[in-house]
């Protein structure tokens, strides 16, 4: 005989007939062989051993075991169970078990079926084998039947095209930047837009002014007041007397001779140039320096050659042009540029352009410096007001729904046309403007009501209630399944409404 598939399931020590149970559970051949631990007490009772037995019998299986236990070994055979002391040994092995013997049975004399059956099934009465009796239960049958057909097997569908018109009204709008959201009363909110531009601008300056222009020069006449010595540096000063001295400065070095009263002969440079260095003989008669312990000093003639220009020169009114002249530029700038960083459909207010702030602004030459030219270097922000389409569009609708004709709902989200007129900004920077708001709206229709006022009648019938009750563009559609019926559903979820447009 050929060997048989058998499912070994090697138990722990903590199993218990509900663990051996779930394991046997995932067995999918006909013979079961458990496997014992060693040391181990489980199934130790006769009745866990016969519970795992019939088990096995539920399963469709054959069971045996592996054990070293003799009290496991004795009561398995006891129950028929096979005992081998391997697991190689049992699947090698015919599984042949040695059943116990059965306890008599007990045996009860067979009921008496017919008897039984005469009382359980009781006796119809005599009035329900009449004709006229099961003619009218047939005839209620087929009421009903007829009443149910009447009620759920027709089904109808009604198209609808309601009346279209269009809605227009000429609004006057009112945008403040002190509002915060879109009201019939407040208006809608002003918002602000700003950007930031850098420019420069050069202009001719119309000031003039006397500058010096090459400096005097004429020779200083030095006498020895010591016995040795004296060196005379390049750039030594001497000076005129007073409160505003004209200084002068020897263009070269020299030594003055030892002895008293010994002399030289020096070139000398006025110090800054102009007229103001044309001096008389004898006017330089100071030493600048230690020098005038040891030197006396004069100009034996007069000095001559300093001269003046004249020179051009910013003047305040120069500066004020320039800074105003540059201001108009950058706002020009704005104007074209601000209107083009709104979102498509946003209302841009030219007239409320203005300077934001003043950011940076340097002036070359310096304020007091001559020259020909004045340019400034201008960083500024400009700002101007506009408000959001969609705040202009939910003002509309806000107005249109306002004057919403009775009867009617809206199909379309309202088209904005502005006037000719440009939005006026007063001082307080309120700016008003007028627009003309259209829409398309569609002529209301209540389907349940419709229903109920066409339920169970004929089609032309509620052909011509449909159209005496309701803002019709065309006739009604009616359909009706099947197409013979003459009559809507009387019940209402069997009518169907369509609403086209």
């Amino acid at each position: 005989m050929g060997k048989m598939k058998t499912q070994v399931i090697q138990l722990d020590t903590h199993d218990d007939v509900t663990s051996i149970r779930d394991k046997m559970a995932w067995a999918k051949t006909s013979r079961i062989l458990l496997v014992f631990p060693r040391r181990s007490r489980i199934l130790g009772r006769t009745l866990d051993l016969r519970l795992v037995q019939r088990n096995a019998l539920t399963l469709g299986a054959q069971l045996a075991i592996v054990t070293p236990s003799a009290d496991i070994r004795q009561s398995a055979r006891e129950l028929g169970i096979p005992t081998y002391k391997t697991a190689v040994i049992a699947q090698r092995r015919t599984w042949h078990p040695s059943m116990p013997a059965e306890a008599p049975v007990r045996r009860t004399p067979s009921p008496d079926l017919r008897s039984m059956q005469r009382e359980t099934v009781a006796v119809e009465g005599h009035w329900r084998n009449l004709f006229a009796v099961r003619l009218l239960f047939f005839t209620l049958a087929v009421l009903a039947m007829l009443a149910l057909l009447v009620l759920f097997f027709p089904s109808a569908t009604v198209a609808l095209t309601p009346e279209t018109r269009l809605q227009s009204l000429a609004i006057s709008l009112n945008a403040s930047p002190q509002v915060t959201s879109v009201t019939l009363t407040t208006g809608i909110p002003a918002r602000q837009a700003s950007a930031v531009f850098e420019k420069s601008k050069t202009a001719s300056v119309s000031g003039s002014v006397i500058t010096p222009n090459t400096p005097a020069k004429g020779l200083a006449h030095f006498r020895n007041l010591s016995i040795g010595e004296v060196d005379i540096p390049s750039g030594t000063i001497i000076r005129t007397s007073g409160s505003s001295p004209v200084r002068f400065a020897t263009t070269t070095d020299v030594v003055m001779p030892a002895g008293v009263g010994k002399t030289v002969d020096v070139p000398i440079q006025a110090v800054e140039a102009g007229t103001s260095g044309n001096l008389h003989a004898d006017s330089l008669v100071i030493f600048e320096g230690d020098l005038g312990t040891s030197l006396a000093v004069t100009n034996p003639s007069a000095t001559t050659g300093g001269s003046d220009q004249l020179a051009s020169i910013q003047t305040a009114g120069d500066r004020t042009n320039l800074h105003d002249a540059l201001v108009s530029e950058i706002l020009g700038q704005c104007k074209t540029s601000l209107p083009q960083s709104l979102n498509h459909g946003d209302i841009y207010f030219p007239s409320t352009l203005a300077v934001g702030k003043i950011i940076s602004e340097t002036y070359f030459p310096a304020d007091g410096q001559t020259g020909a030219t004045l340019s400034l270097t201008m960083n500024m922000q400009c700002k101007a007001q506009y408000v959001r389409a969609a705040d202009v569009s939910s003002y509309a609708n806000l107005a249109l729904n306002a004057n919403l004709p009775a009867g009617y709902s809206p199909i379309s989200n309202a088209v904005i046309s502005p006037t000719q007129a440009p939005p006026l900004t007063d001082t307080d920077g309120n700016t008003s403007w007028k627009v003309t708001a259209q829409r398309s709206l569609r002529a209301w229709i209540d389907p349940m009501k419709t229903v109920q006022s066409i339920q169970g009648r004929s089609l032309a019938a509620a052909g011509r209630g449909l159209v005496g009750s309701l803002r019709l563009a065309a006739a009604p559609s009616i359909k009706v399944m099947p197409g013979w019926w003459p009559w809507l559903p009387v019940i209402p979820f069997r009518i169907a409404i369509l609403i086209k447009g």
